[in-house]
């Protein structure tokens, strides 16, 4: 698969009082702060109750919020106290549906074989989460017969959360390989770096492994050469490059914003659909005059003009290869008809063809 060269950041401006100095710690999306609570209410626990414990409650609404990392762990500590079931990780990753994950989902299921889905998934783990876990695939491109192994390992510095964490983790990726692949992936072996349970029968039933050990130095399945080479049914080649290259930007927008930035462009986001966007109303719900607006975006590099073309062009990618109608994304994004829609993603270069979806009513 061809490595794609992101865009490069506009120039920072100066820090302000009150605000990150690019020291900020790693972040996760709000999808999988949302997937995580949801898994966690269906294997018993309340999922708002740990998103309200977490500090989270404000920003789950908000489709393209960030939230830190640390929120996560607080929701595994919530989970963790409330039970003592050695299947929590596992049962929680089974509520994974797709699309979830959003832009992983769809990158994903675009990419040409089974082994490529594990690569997309380390290249642009950042889109989920940026702190240093461990993801990686091993081996898996030899000859018939061989195997490749799958590490994720979560390391936030508490043991307990890590290997829960990690066993949700690993279960997460094994059931969106099963649904990509469109049928049943049985790993020869799981290793779990938890201490083995009084009954662990469940575990090995619900992974569906040959073979399962506890106490490994890292969360891993190993899968045969035979699956790992599996070619994907529904991949589009040329969607996934798109995709690719998309989330190849917004990793790079993500390194080089500020939480002023991921706000500003939160309220352009809301404001678009309601057809009211304008640089006063923005400034307004910002607190600051239009001019000090101005300023602002001229020290991050950017216009008023241009920020606003680039969040309709990050959101029209994402919801097109959603299969949101045209339509639909026309009104979500302020545009006047679909027609509007059309000609801006002519000027984007954006194929038609690649990223299409029907015009439903």
């Amino acid at each position: 698969m061809r490595q794609l060269e992101p865009k490069r950041c506009p120039p920072k401006g100066s820090t302000r009082p009150g605000e990150a100095d690019g020291r900020r710690g790693p972040t996760a999306h709000v999808s999988a702060l949302r997937l995580l609570a949801a898994g966690l209410e269906g294997a018993g626990g309340d999922g708002v109750a740990h998103v309200r414990h977490a500090g989270s409650a404000g920003r789950v609404t908000t489709d393209d919020a960030r939230v830190p990392t640390d929120h996560l762990s607080r929701l595994w500590r919530r989970g963790l106290g409330a039970t003592d079931d050695p299947c929590l990780g596992v049962k929680a990753a089974g509520h994974w549906r797709f699309g979830r994950l959003r832009l992983m989902d769809y990158l994903v299921a675009n990419a040409p074989t089974l082994a490529d889905v594990f690569t997309v998934m380390e290249q642009y783990s950042a889109l989920v989460n940026t702190a240093p876990n461990e993801i990686r695939l091993t081996g898996g491109t030899g000859s018939t017969g061989s195997t490749g192994t799958v590490t994720y390992q979560i390391r936030s510095g508490d043991p307990d959360v890590d290997a829960m964490a990690s066993q949700y983790a690993l279960a997460t990726v094994l059931f969106r390989a099963r649904y990509v692949a469109g049928r049943e992936i049985r790993p020869l072996h799981v290793g779990l770096t938890s201490d083995a349970p009084a009954h662990h029968r469940e575990l090995a039933v619900r992974f569906g492994a040959q073979r399962l050990d506890f106490g490994a130095a890292a969360t891993t399945m190993t899968l045969a050469c035979a699956d790992l080479s599996l070619p994907l049914p529904d991949a589009d080649a040329r969607l996934g490059e798109v995709l690719r290259q998309h989330a190849a930007d917004v990793i790079a927008a993500q390194a080089c914003s500020s939480p002023w930035t991921d706000r500003l462009r939160q309220v352009i986001t809301a404001q678009l659909a309601g057809g009211g966007l304008s640089l006063q109303t923005v400034a307004r719900a910002l607190a600051l005059s239009p001019r000090s607006l101005q300023r602002r975006l001229s020290e991050e590099g950017t216009t008023w003009r241009d920020l606003v073309d680039t969040v309709r062009h990050d959101r029209a990618t994402v919801l097109l290869a959603r299969g949101v109608s045209r339509k639909e994304v026309a009104a979500r994004l302020g545009f006047a008809d679909t027609r509007a829609l059309r000609a801006a993603l002519r000027r984007w270069r954006t194929d038609p063809a690649v990223v299409t979806s029907p015009d439903r009513s």
